[in-house]
């Protein structure tokens, strides 16, 4: 056989034809010039519920809804002037009438040829109902999604204002809150410092044998206008360093002149036995750091140990210069840190189980921490319980102003 010819019979292809034809699984429909159905297959027929015979010669917009007829054979005229291959509907929707009236939506391909002279227009119709409700499926579905979108991005936004709201609220809070402390705190200065000086003059007036109670009140109320005092001063310092109002201002310090004024000054709240005891290690004794953080570090730990030892004991201070660094210890022999307390024991206003008995606000010993943070320094300790505590400080002795 010669390359090109085919064995295969002219009227086996054609019955191919016809079977292809037949057994198509879409609709197929052949309508003349005029529009009039010459052939169709039984899917056609199939998906517009008529019987084998009814729609040969009538009119392809019998097919098609009331509606759409009118235009159709405007479409129709217009196709037959200049016909070409193309799918119908593209961008609009296209729908097919049942014989029972009811309308599905469809797609359609179209493609032309001539025989004898004469134009004919071979029509693919496609129900596609399930792929529309599909389609439909997914813009309910996509419009839901939008829609909660939407109502959880309105839902964010007023979260996010509530939050504003709220810090807005906090801020103004926290200034009222600093006004009221800065108010508290010299209110009450003002009647402590009367009643200071009235429990001097008191003292004076009871001079003389004979006055030994008198002493010993008036030395009681002296030493609670000073807790009071001290109890003022931490919240006021908490205040403010919370609010970021105490920058460092370092200046030239002489450690040794330093520390024997502030023993001098907390010898009047030693227990009765109590010693107070200071040395200084090496020969440099000058810094250069923030003379009000360092006296309020060394006074609170000092101050602690006093507190939380017993009478006939002694405190002792160290102090020493070197390679540029302060370093001081406070010593104390008194009831010890509890185990469990000490990771706590910088937090604010935690104070240890067993000194709940004992008078304080918990500050101290954060504030201490809070000051050496801005000095950047550090504190360690080691403690025994019932046997007594050592805290050690490192400062950077030269910072600058």
């Amino acid at each position: 056989m010669e390359h090109g010819e085919s064995n295969v019979n002219p009227v086996q292809l054609e019955r191919v034809r016809e079977m292809l034809f037949a057994s198509a699984a879409e609709g197929l429909v052949l309508v003349d010039r005029s529009g009039a159905i010459r052939m169709h297959n039984p899917r056609l027929l199939d998906l517009f519920g008529f019987a084998e015979g009814e729609l040969l010669g009538r009119s392809i917009e019998e097919l098609l809804p009331d509606s759409f007829r009118h235009n159709h054979r405007n479409f129709r005229a217009d196709f037959n002037v200049k016909p070409a291959k193309r799918h119908m509907g593209r961008g609009r929707e296209l729908f097919g009438k049942r014989k029972d009236g009811s309308v599905f939506p469809v797609e359609v391909g179209l493609n032309h040829f001539t025989v004898d002279g004469e134009l004919y227009v071979m029509g693919l119709v496609t129900d596609i109902t399930e792929r529309r409700k599909v389609e439909d499926a997914l813009q309910r579905s996509n419009a839901e999604l939008e829609k909660r979108v939407e109502e959880r991005t309105a839902e964010l936004a007023k979260g996010a204002r509530a939050v504003e709201i709220a810090y807005e609220r906090e801020k103004e809070l926290n200034v009222l809150k600093s006004r009221f402390v800065s108010m508290a705190s010299h209110e009450f200065r003002t009647p402590l410092s009367t009643i200071m000086g009235s429990a001097d003059l008191i003292a004076r007036y009871a001079e003389g044998p004979g006055n030994e109670k008198v002493h010993k009140h008036v030395q009681r109320i002296k030493a609670k206008v000073r807790d009071l005092t001290a109890i003022l001063n931490d919240f006021l310092s908490f205040e403010r360093i919370e609010q970021g109002d105490v920058p460092p201002v370092p200046e030239p310090i002489d450690v040794v002149h330093l520390c024997i004024s502030l023993i001098e000054e907390l010898r009047s709240m030693a227990k009765p036995g109590q010693v107070l005891q200071y040395g200084h290690g090496s020969d440099e004794r000058t810094v250069t750091l923030d003379r009000g953080m360092l006296v309020n570090t060394i006074t609170n730990l000092v101050t602690n140990a006093i507190k939380y030892s017993p009478e006939n004991s002694p405190v002792d201070l160290h102090t020493s210069v070197s390679n540029g660094t302060l370093n001081f210890s406070v010593i104390d022999r008194g009831m010890g840190i509890p185990e469990a307390d000490r990771p706590h024991l910088f937090e604010p206003f935690f104070r240890a189980q067993n000194v709940l008995t004992i008078q304080g606000t918990g500050l101290g010993l954060h504030l201490v921490k809070r000051y050496l943070d801005l000095m950047h320094g550090t504190i360690t300790y080691t403690s025994t319980t019932g046997q007594g505590s050592t805290f050690h400080v490192a400062i950077p002795g030269n910072q600058q102003p």
